[in-house]
């Protein structure tokens, strides 16, 4: 009776061990095994212990001499230990020394969707922000704002591009978790029109002015009237309002400019 308390209260204590090895391994953004990943265990000097498996969604596997084990929620460092605890105190390796690689990082996956070069879900193999995520999609494409939301469960969050690429010493390190989904969304647009050049919609870039727009589109053309420039701008009801506007006045998202065709 006396031993089977003991062996109760060792368990407990192990337990409590590897939680908190656990939460001290998130706090510092290492990688942690979960279901589907594939790792290879070694024992020094004992090949007939090698073993290449997959956790189970349980976080199992099955090892030599120790049946199954569980191993999600664990670093690199912390399964190592686990392992090398579980063979002395069995009395199967007198001091083991593990090592624990991962072949196939299956668990940690987010996805990434809307304007970058390849759309899709990304395994991450270590601590990743939202940039590393972006970086594995092909990065942001030449249609994509400034902003990438993240939604994680019920949570949605939006980040600015330039504050997570910012180089003065002030970026965000956002981290992302598995399940996490990044969405890049079209940039904002504005509409040129009438005698221009090359008349359609452009991005809109920060404080772009009416001039600029006029400019990516190629200029006005030879019929063109540099006076009484319009701009249709639509209004938080829907509806659209004429503007009569100045060259250097500042475009909205979705403001159509016209230039008008010179009376002679």
């Amino acid at each position: 009776m006396m031993r089977g308390l003991w062996l109760r209260t060792l368990a407990l204590c192990c337990a409590l061990l590897i939680g908190l090895s656990a939460t001290a391994a998130e706090r510092s953004n290492e990688y942690l095994l979960g279901a589907g990943d594939v790792v290879k265990i070694s024992v020094y000097d004992h090949p007939d212990l090698m073993v290449e498996a997959q956790l189970t969604q349980a976080g199992e596997i099955s090892f030599p001499l120790l049946g199954t084990i569980r191993l999600a929620g664990m670093s690199f460092s912390q399964a190592e230990a686990h392992v090398a605890s579980l063979l002395h105190k069995g009395g199967f390796v007198n001091k083991p020394s593990i090592n624990v690689l991962i072949t196939q990082y299956r668990s940690q996956r987010v996805a990434v969707l809307g304007e970058v070069s390849n759309p899709g879900r990304y395994a991450l193999d270590s601590a990743s922000t939202v940039i590393d995520a972006l970086a594995l999609a092909g990065g942001v494409n030449p249609n994509g704002g400034d902003l990438v939301v993240l939604t994680r469960g019920n949570e949605r969050h939006e980040y600015s591009l330039a504050a997570l690429l910012a180089r003065d010493g002030s970026a965000q390190a956002v981290s992302v978790q598995a399940g996490d989904v990044l969405y890049v969304p079209r940039s904002a647009q504005v509409y040129v029109y009438g005698e221009v050049n090359r008349p359609g919609s452009f991005r809109l870039e920060r404080n772009m002015t009416v001039m600029q727009a006029i400019s990516v589109a190629g200029g006005y053309n030879v019929r063109a009237s540099q006076k009484g420039l319009q701009v249709n701008r639509t209004k938080p009801d829907g509806s659209t309002e004429l503007l009569e506007v100045k060259p250097t006045d500042l475009l909205r998202p979705n403001d159509v400019v016209f230039v008008r065709e010179a009376l002679f």
